[in-house]
This record gives C-alpha cells, structure tokens and sequence, in this order.
C-alpha cells in the first residue's frame, strides 16, 4: 500500500512558530518533517488525550505542536492513502499557566477551528510517495 504525507500549518500555528527562538523553531520543524518520513505519522508520535483526544503531538524540550491526521483512501485499482498532517498549536509546555500550549490547543480545538477549518494555510514541508 502507497502513502502520500502532507505536512500543513494553520495560520495560528505558524503565527506561533514564527515567535519561538530560532533553535525551537528549526527543531520542531525537523521534526515535522520527519513525520513524511514514515508509513503513518500516527504510529509515531503520542497521541493525546481528553478534550484534545484524535490530536497528537511532537516534542521539542518543554515545546509542544499540536497536530491531528486526516485520512483519505483513493480506490481505483490501487490503494493510496493519503494522509494530511494539519499543525494547530506551537508552544511551550507550562502546566497551569493560561498560555500552557495544551490549554491553548483546547480552545482552538472547542471553540475556533469548527469555524475556520476551510481557512487552513497550506504550508507544505514536503510531500512523499513511500511504498
């Protein structure tokens, strides 16, 4: 079975890419990158829980981007899976704190993205044909 991983950024998280030191920001960029890499992204990184169970993450030090995975499988003779990686939320990792990035992933998540998901920037990292 073939895969085809695209990697894509909402505006808010590239937003807060773009306001993390340097170093973090290639980081967690590297990281993302590698998720083309494999079969299933979803196979590779930890998958969340509660009110942001479905989302997933990758980890740089205390830096957290939040991401979910969109599934859809072409048939017409073969089968290709495409999977679409969506980043919502960049950011650091402060239990408690009000711009924690998993509460910050949570009000996205429940209030913002039911009414924005068709103004997604598509920031494609790369996109992979594996077999």
């Amino acid at each position: 079975m073939a895969s085809r991983i695209t990697i894509q950024w909402t505006k808010t998280a590239m937003d807060s890419l773009k306001t993390l030191p340097p170093k973090v920001s290639i980081g967690l960029l590297k990281k993302a990158d590698e998720l083309t890499e494999c079969e299933d992204p979803r196979k590779h990184c930890k998958r969340l829980t509660g009110p942001l169970h479905g989302y997933y993450r990758i980890v740089y030090g205390r830096y957290r981007a939040i991401f979910s995975v969109e599934e859809e499988r072409i048939a017409n003779g073969d089968v290709l899976v495409h999977l679409k990686v969506i980043f919502i939320v960049v950011g650091i990792r402060k239990e408690f704190d009000r711009n924690d990035v998993y509460r910050v992933a949570r009000k996205l998540v429940e209030d913002v993205l039911p009414t924005i998901s068709d103004e997604i920037d598509e920031f494609e990292l790369r996109d992979k044909d594996s077999g």
